[in-house]
């Protein structure tokens, strides 16, 4: 599985992947009584990068070791003592779980030129369930429309707009990018990812539009500029 699922990440798949998990990264600050709560944490404010980085070299360990082997379970206990102490509850860890893979399979549906394909769709859900299970999560949804319910109705219930998640969505907006994007082309991916992101979701991060030119150019079924999978 492992290396399947290291081919879906890193393969023809990538900037779905990566522009998605970004986005997942983004969105998550628009759920105001986890933002209000951290807000004050120095890793989610003066240390954005460095959080990020984290973030991806966890998920990157995990996705291209496996859960079992060292570097994986190394990976996991990090991963455990990380939300030990957070003031989240259950619904709010199963939200985190689904936004994870729910943004990249929304970006690559209605912005990839290639898509996936349903055992791809399958191998994507399998490794979350498995990153859920590990965490020690329960009542876990079995199937790709019921993870997509839950996370309308958590949003439906938590998502708003709060002076802290405006912040730090500009911050993580601003910082994301430099984890593997060429400094060159920052400015356009950043347009790309506003471009791409759900209207609704940028109006609650109080994020602007992107660039004329770019949503002209994302508009269209298959955007050559962002999609080269």
């Amino acid at each position: 599985m492992t290396s399947e699922i290291e081919a879906l990440y890193y393969g023809r798949h990538r900037m779905t992947f990566r522009i998605g998990t970004y986005l997942a990264l983004i969105r998550m600050m628009g759920i105001a009584h986890l933002v209000t709560a951290l807000y004050g944490h120095a890793q989610l404010v003066s240390q954005t990068q460095a959080r990020l980085a984290r973030t991806r070299q966890t998920l990157r360990e995990l996705i291209c070791h496996g859960f079992d082997s060292e570097a994986g379970q190394a990976a996991l206990q990090r991963l455990r003592e990380v939300h030990r102490h957070v003031p989240a509850d259950a619904s709010d860890y199963r939200y985190v779980l689904a936004t994870f893979f729910l943004e990249p399979l929304r970006w690559n549906e209605r912005h990839a030129r290639v898509k996936l394909e349903a055992r791809e769709t399958a191998l994507l859900l399998g490794f979350w369930q498995r990153v859920g299970h590990e965490m020690g999560m329960s009542e876990l949804p079995e199937t790709l429309p019921q993870w997509q319910q839950l996370q309308r109705e958590y949003e439906a219930r938590c998502m708003a707009r709060t002076p802290e998640g405006e912040r730090l969505a500009r911050l993580c907006l601003r910082d994301v990018v430099k984890l593997t994007v060429p400094f060159g082309t920052r400015w356009a991916f950043r347009q790309g990812m506003l471009a791409t992101m759900e209207p609704g979701v940028r109006e609650v991060l109080g994020l602007g539009e992107a660039s004329g030119w770019v949503r002209w150019i994302t508009s269209a079924r298959y955007p050559f500029a962002l999609s080269r999978d």
